[in-house]
């Protein structure tokens, strides 16, 4: 990997890290939602300063390049990243529908006893 991508990549994964340490500090993100940033981030950090790892486990699979390993393995995280956020959604409109519901009951409640 040449010098310039292995600095590129480690200026990324720092600046990452400073956006996200930045966000939860501001309390914009939670920590357990920046957990998975932080080591994202983390692991950036370490293959730009360790490109050998990269390209190990690239051979290991039949990359023909590391480039493409790092690509396939973002895609991924970054795939399963947003279908555990879908899945938090989901819930959660579902837990704000089930409390419009109760309070239109006991607003109809308060309403009949009033009359």
């Amino acid at each position: 990997m040449p010098l310039s991508q292995q600095l590129l990549l480690l200026g990324g994964a720092i600046v990452i890290l400073i956006v996200v340490v930045h966000a939860v500090h501001k309390r914009h993100i939670l920590i357990d939602d920046s957990l998975f940033w932080i080591a994202l981030a983390v692991v950036l950090v370490l293959l730009g300063a360790f490109p050998q790892i990269v390209f190990f486990f690239a051979n290991l699979f039949g990359f023909q390049s590391a480039a493409n390993l790092v690509f396939a393995a973002i895609t991924a995280l970054l795939l399963i990243k947003e279908f555990r956020n879908t899945a938090k959604i989901s819930t959660l409109k579902d837990r704000v529908n089930q409390l419009a519901q109760e309070m239109a009951l006991r607003l109809e409640d308060q309403e009949s006893e009033k009359d």
